[in-house]
């Protein structure tokens, strides 16, 4: 693909990743008018925290796989529908559902029905186990080495 194709192609992507995004601030902004950005942060993170829609800092890269985001939510919520999960995520539902599917393959995840709604039990022993998280936690308890030696001792 040339440079520029590819170019415009990321462009595009990035920006139906972001519309639903923009387009809530920009409703929330119409509503309460212009110089509230406090007002409109502090009603996105709420939203978020009920996951009726997923606010994040728009100029961060994402760390985690699709897998490895539909785990978290579903550590958060494990009676969280896969429509809700859908939208707070802003994956189809199709991927959610084969993400699902695979978590579960791996032992990771467990899905009982109660009263016809999904229920989710993460395996804490299968995830914290699990070589991507003990190569994380190595990583994390090597930069607190770092940090407690101090910079001025390394070089």
């Amino acid at each position: 693909m040339p440079i520029i194709e590819h170019w415009c192609y990321a462009v595009v992507h990035k920006s139906m990743q972001n519309s639903k995004s923009d387009k809530i601030r920009d409703a929330l902004q119409a509503v309460v008018g212009d110089g509230q950005e406090d007002l409109i942060s502090s009603i996105l993170q709420t939203l978020d925290k009920q996951k009726l829609f997923r606010y994040h800092n728009e100029n961060t890269i994402s760390l985690l796989s699709t897998p490895g985001r539909v785990l978290i939510a579903l550590i958060e919520d494990n009676s969280i529908t896969q429509r809700a999960l859908s939208n707070y995520l802003n994956i189809s539902e199709t991927m959610i559902d084969k993400t699902i599917k695979s978590l579960i393959d791996k032992g990771l995840v467990t899905k009982t029905k109660v009263n016809r709604k999904n229920v989710y039990k993460v395996s804490v022993e299968n995830v914290i186990s699990h070589p991507d998280i003990q190569h994380l936690l190595g990583a994390i308890n090597t930069m607190k080495q770092v940090d407690s030696v101090g910079e001025e001792e390394l070089f």
